[in-house]
Protein backbone atom coordinates (compact mmCIF):
# COMPACT_ATOMS: atom_id res chain seq x y z
CA UNK A 1 0.00 0.00 0.00
CA UNK A 2 1.63 3.25 -1.13
CA UNK A 3 0.62 6.83 -1.88
CA UNK A 4 3.08 9.56 -2.83
CA UNK A 5 3.24 13.22 -3.81
CA UNK A 6 6.12 15.43 -4.91
CA UNK A 7 7.13 15.92 -1.26
CA UNK A 8 6.04 12.90 0.79
CA UNK A 9 5.55 9.16 0.44
CA UNK A 10 3.42 6.92 2.68
CA UNK A 11 3.94 3.16 2.54
CA UNK A 12 2.86 0.13 4.54
CA UNK A 13 4.26 -3.39 4.19
CA UNK A 14 3.82 -6.68 6.00
CA UNK A 15 4.28 -10.47 6.09
CA UNK A 16 7.68 -11.63 4.80
CA UNK A 17 8.43 -8.46 2.82
CA UNK A 18 12.12 -8.02 1.98
CA UNK A 19 14.01 -5.39 0.00
CA UNK A 20 17.59 -4.92 -1.17
CA UNK A 21 20.17 -2.38 0.09
CA UNK A 22 19.39 1.06 -1.33
CA UNK A 23 19.65 4.80 -0.68
CA UNK A 24 17.35 7.81 -1.01
CA UNK A 25 19.58 10.70 -2.00
CA UNK A 26 17.12 13.50 -1.23
CA UNK A 27 14.57 11.82 1.02
CA UNK A 28 14.45 11.37 4.76
CA UNK A 29 12.75 8.16 5.88
CA UNK A 30 11.33 7.03 9.17
CA UNK A 31 10.60 3.33 9.66
CA UNK A 32 7.86 2.57 12.19
CA UNK A 33 7.13 -1.09 13.06
CA UNK A 34 3.50 -1.41 14.13
CA UNK A 35 3.42 -5.18 14.63
CA UNK A 36 6.06 -7.85 15.25
CA UNK A 37 9.73 -7.27 14.40
CA UNK A 38 11.36 -5.39 11.52
CA UNK A 39 14.91 -6.67 10.92
CA UNK A 40 16.61 -3.48 9.76
CA UNK A 41 20.17 -2.88 8.54
CA UNK A 42 21.47 0.67 8.19
CA UNK A 43 25.06 1.50 7.25
CA UNK A 44 26.14 -2.00 8.36
CA UNK A 45 24.41 -1.68 11.75
CA UNK A 46 21.63 -4.20 12.42
CA UNK A 47 18.53 -3.52 14.49
CA UNK A 48 15.66 -5.71 15.61
CA UNK A 49 13.02 -2.99 15.60
CA UNK A 50 9.95 -3.99 17.57
CA UNK A 51 6.49 -2.48 17.65
CA UNK A 52 6.74 1.11 18.82
CA UNK A 53 10.51 1.38 18.23
CA UNK A 54 11.21 3.52 15.14
CA UNK A 55 14.40 4.41 13.29
CA UNK A 56 15.14 7.52 11.23
CA UNK A 57 17.32 7.47 8.11
CA UNK A 58 19.00 10.65 6.81
CA UNK A 59 19.18 11.18 3.03
CA UNK A 60 21.93 9.12 1.40
CA UNK A 61 21.98 6.44 4.10
CA UNK A 62 22.16 2.86 2.77
CA UNK A 63 19.58 0.58 4.34
CA UNK A 64 17.37 -2.47 3.85
CA UNK A 65 15.03 -4.60 5.94
CA UNK A 66 12.85 -7.68 6.03
CA UNK A 67 9.68 -8.54 7.91
CA UNK A 68 8.82 -11.88 9.42
CA UNK A 69 5.39 -13.44 9.49
CA UNK A 70 2.75 -11.45 11.35
CA UNK A 71 4.92 -8.33 11.14
CA UNK A 72 3.95 -4.96 9.71
CA UNK A 73 5.67 -1.62 9.23
CA UNK A 74 4.73 1.92 8.21
CA UNK A 75 7.27 4.05 6.35
CA UNK A 76 7.06 7.82 5.99
CA UNK A 77 9.36 9.68 3.60
CA UNK A 78 9.85 13.42 3.21
CA UNK A 79 11.94 15.26 0.65
CA UNK A 80 14.93 17.23 1.84
CA UNK A 81 13.12 20.47 1.07
CA UNK A 82 9.41 20.90 1.53
CA UNK A 83 6.68 23.04 -0.04
CA UNK A 84 7.61 26.57 -1.03
CA UNK A 85 11.31 25.73 -0.81
CA UNK A 86 11.17 25.72 2.99
CA UNK A 87 13.51 23.24 4.66
CA UNK A 88 11.56 20.33 6.09
CA UNK A 89 14.49 18.45 7.63
CA UNK A 90 16.85 19.63 10.35
CA UNK A 91 20.17 20.67 8.76
CA UNK A 92 22.29 18.60 11.13
CA UNK A 93 20.20 15.54 10.31
CA UNK A 94 20.64 16.12 6.58
CA UNK A 95 24.38 16.34 7.12
CA UNK A 96 24.34 12.79 8.49
CA UNK A 97 24.48 13.46 12.22
CA UNK A 98 23.07 10.60 14.27
CA UNK A 99 22.74 7.80 11.73
CA UNK A 100 21.07 5.67 14.37
CA UNK A 101 18.43 8.06 15.68
CA UNK A 102 15.92 5.76 17.34
CA UNK A 103 12.59 6.98 18.57
CA UNK A 104 9.77 5.35 20.47
CA UNK A 105 6.22 5.98 19.30
CA UNK A 106 2.74 4.64 19.95
CA UNK A 107 1.65 2.19 17.27
CA UNK A 108 -2.08 2.89 17.62
CA UNK A 109 -1.45 6.61 17.16
CA UNK A 110 0.58 6.26 13.96
CA UNK A 111 -1.85 3.68 12.51
CA UNK A 112 -4.71 6.12 13.03
CA UNK A 113 -2.74 9.02 11.53
CA UNK A 114 -1.59 6.89 8.60
CA UNK A 115 -5.16 5.92 7.69
CA UNK A 116 -6.30 9.53 7.84
CA UNK A 117 -3.37 10.70 5.71
CA UNK A 118 -3.87 7.95 3.13
CA UNK A 119 -7.60 8.64 2.78
CA UNK A 120 -7.11 12.40 2.53
CA UNK A 121 -4.35 12.03 -0.08
CA UNK A 122 -6.30 9.57 -2.20
CA UNK A 123 -9.37 11.79 -2.13
CA UNK A 124 -7.35 14.94 -2.76
CA UNK A 125 -5.55 13.42 -5.73
CA UNK A 126 -8.76 11.97 -7.15
CA UNK A 127 -10.50 15.35 -6.91
CA UNK A 128 -7.40 17.25 -8.11
CA UNK A 129 -7.54 19.28 -4.89
CA UNK A 130 -4.01 20.62 -4.27
CA UNK A 131 -4.96 22.26 -0.97
CA UNK A 132 -6.09 18.94 0.51
CA UNK A 133 -2.85 17.30 -0.60
CA UNK A 134 -0.71 20.13 0.76
CA UNK A 135 -2.49 19.92 4.10
CA UNK A 136 -1.50 16.26 4.45
CA UNK A 137 2.07 17.03 3.35
CA UNK A 138 2.36 19.70 6.02
CA UNK A 139 0.88 17.42 8.69
CA UNK A 140 3.36 14.62 7.88
CA UNK A 141 6.30 17.06 7.91
CA UNK A 142 5.12 18.46 11.25
CA UNK A 143 4.80 14.96 12.73
CA UNK A 144 8.31 13.98 11.64
CA UNK A 145 9.68 17.31 12.85
CA UNK A 146 8.37 16.45 16.30
CA UNK A 147 10.02 13.05 16.12
CA UNK A 148 13.34 14.64 15.18
CA UNK A 149 13.18 16.85 18.26
CA UNK A 150 12.29 13.86 20.40
CA UNK A 151 15.16 11.94 18.88
CA UNK A 152 17.83 14.54 19.52
CA UNK A 153 20.72 12.88 21.32
CA UNK A 154 22.90 14.25 24.03
CA UNK A 155 26.28 14.73 22.39
CA UNK A 156 29.30 12.88 23.70
CA UNK A 157 31.76 15.00 25.67
CA UNK A 158 34.69 16.41 23.72
CA UNK A 159 38.37 16.24 24.57
CA UNK A 160 38.46 12.52 25.44
CA UNK A 161 41.40 10.80 23.75
CA UNK A 162 41.21 7.34 25.33
CA UNK A 163 39.79 5.09 22.55
CA UNK A 164 38.62 2.50 25.10
CA UNK A 165 36.50 5.02 26.98
CA UNK A 166 35.21 6.45 23.70
CA UNK A 167 33.99 2.98 22.69
CA UNK A 168 32.14 2.61 25.98
CA UNK A 169 30.67 6.10 25.70
CA UNK A 170 29.47 5.43 22.17
CA UNK A 171 27.76 2.26 23.38
CA UNK A 172 26.07 4.09 26.25
CA UNK A 173 24.76 6.79 23.89
CA UNK A 174 23.43 4.16 21.48
CA UNK A 175 21.86 1.87 24.09
CA UNK A 176 21.01 4.00 27.12
CA UNK A 177 17.35 2.91 26.90
CA UNK A 178 18.36 -0.73 27.43
CA UNK A 179 19.68 -2.63 30.43
CA UNK A 180 23.43 -1.97 30.70
CA UNK A 181 25.72 -3.31 33.42
CA UNK A 182 29.21 -2.24 34.43
CA UNK A 183 30.87 -5.51 33.43
CA UNK A 184 29.46 -5.17 29.92
CA UNK A 185 30.90 -1.66 29.61
CA UNK A 186 34.25 -2.73 31.02
CA UNK A 187 34.39 -5.53 28.45
CA UNK A 188 33.69 -3.07 25.61
CA UNK A 189 36.52 -0.88 26.92
CA UNK A 190 38.83 -3.93 27.22
CA UNK A 191 39.50 -3.09 30.86
CA UNK A 192 38.91 -4.63 34.26
CA UNK A 193 35.86 -3.43 36.15
CA UNK A 194 37.96 -1.44 38.64
CA UNK A 195 40.21 0.11 35.99
CA UNK A 196 37.24 1.04 33.80
CA UNK A 197 35.35 2.84 36.57
CA UNK A 198 38.46 4.82 37.49
CA UNK A 199 39.29 5.66 33.85
CA UNK A 200 35.69 6.63 33.10
CA UNK A 201 35.54 8.99 36.07
CA UNK A 202 38.84 10.61 35.11
CA UNK A 203 37.63 11.13 31.51
CA UNK A 204 34.09 12.35 32.21
CA UNK A 205 34.07 13.58 35.79
CA UNK A 206 31.35 11.15 36.83
CA UNK A 207 30.65 7.44 37.22
CA UNK A 208 29.27 5.27 34.41
CA UNK A 209 25.97 4.86 36.28
CA UNK A 210 25.49 8.58 36.85
CA UNK A 211 26.38 9.29 33.22
CA UNK A 212 23.79 6.75 32.04
CA UNK A 213 21.22 8.16 34.45
CA UNK A 214 21.80 11.68 33.15
CA UNK A 215 21.12 10.57 29.56
CA UNK A 216 17.91 8.83 30.59
CA UNK A 217 16.62 11.78 32.60
CA UNK A 218 17.35 14.24 29.78
CA UNK A 219 15.46 12.04 27.35
CA UNK A 220 12.63 11.74 29.88
CA UNK A 221 12.46 15.54 30.00
CA UNK A 222 12.14 15.62 26.20
CA UNK A 223 9.32 13.09 26.24
CA UNK A 224 7.47 14.75 29.09
CA UNK A 225 7.53 18.03 27.15
CA UNK A 226 6.72 16.75 23.68
CA UNK A 227 4.82 13.47 23.94
CA UNK A 228 1.61 12.25 25.53
CA UNK A 229 3.16 9.03 26.86
CA UNK A 230 2.33 8.30 30.48
CA UNK A 231 5.00 8.57 33.15
CA UNK A 232 4.85 4.81 33.58
CA UNK A 233 5.40 4.28 29.84
CA UNK A 234 8.35 6.66 29.78
CA UNK A 235 9.85 4.91 32.79
CA UNK A 236 9.68 1.49 31.12
CA UNK A 237 10.85 2.74 27.72
CA UNK A 238 13.96 4.32 29.26
CA UNK A 239 15.06 1.21 31.12
CA UNK A 240 14.13 2.09 34.70
CA UNK A 241 13.34 -0.91 36.88
CA UNK A 242 10.21 0.76 38.28
CA UNK A 243 8.23 3.98 38.12
CA UNK A 244 9.27 4.77 41.70
CA UNK A 245 12.97 4.50 40.74
CA UNK A 246 12.34 6.84 37.81
CA UNK A 247 10.46 9.24 40.08
CA UNK A 248 13.31 9.37 42.64
CA UNK A 249 16.03 9.80 39.99
CA UNK A 250 14.08 12.54 38.18
CA UNK A 251 13.38 14.43 41.40
CA UNK A 252 17.01 14.24 42.51
CA UNK A 253 18.38 15.47 39.18
CA UNK A 254 15.83 18.18 38.33
CA UNK A 255 14.34 19.17 41.69
CA UNK A 256 10.87 18.39 40.34
CA UNK A 257 8.71 15.31 40.10
CA UNK A 258 7.93 14.12 36.55
CA UNK A 259 4.32 15.23 37.03
CA UNK A 260 5.36 18.74 38.11
CA UNK A 261 7.84 19.03 35.24
CA UNK A 262 5.18 18.09 32.70
CA UNK A 263 2.76 20.66 34.13
CA UNK A 264 5.40 23.37 33.74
Amino acid sequence: MKVETDWIELWQGSHNFKNVPHKHEDWMQVTLPIKGICHFTQEEHSYGLREGNGLLQPPGTEHHFYLGEQSSVIILKVRERGNGGMASIDSQFIAGMGHDIKQTFHADDIVSRFRQWMLALIQGQALADPLAVQEVEQDVVSYLGGMLKLGEKERMPTGISDPHILRALSYIHDCYEEMINIDELAGIALQSRYHFIRSFREATGTTPYQYLLKLRIKEAMNRLRRSEATIGQISVELGFSSTSQFHRAFLKMTGLTPQAYRLQ
